[in-house]
């Protein structure tokens, strides 16, 4: 029993250190993902709400224009 579990220390002893460091490297990597993506979905949001902006400016612009114009020809 004392060769088995001399034999078998060494060999559980290197899964521990190779397993162990794989499972953190992998749930970093994860993580990572995640707030890239969340990042992402942000940034497609301001985008949007850019180019809603755009749009209402654009719309007043033109509104002043045709009140300039009937003002111009009121004068």
């Amino acid at each position: 029993m004392g060769e088995f579990i001399t034999s078998v220390g060494p060999l559980l002893f290197m899964i521990i250190f190779i397993i162990l460091p794989l499972i953190f490297i992998i749930r970093y990597f994860k993580r990572m993902e995640a707030r890239a993506e969340e990042r992402l979905k942000l940034e497609r949001d301001h985008v949007a709400f850019q180019q809603k902006q755009v749009k209402v400016n654009e719309e007043l612009n033109q509104r002043l224009t045709s009140i300039e114009k009937m003002l111009k020809e009121v004068e």
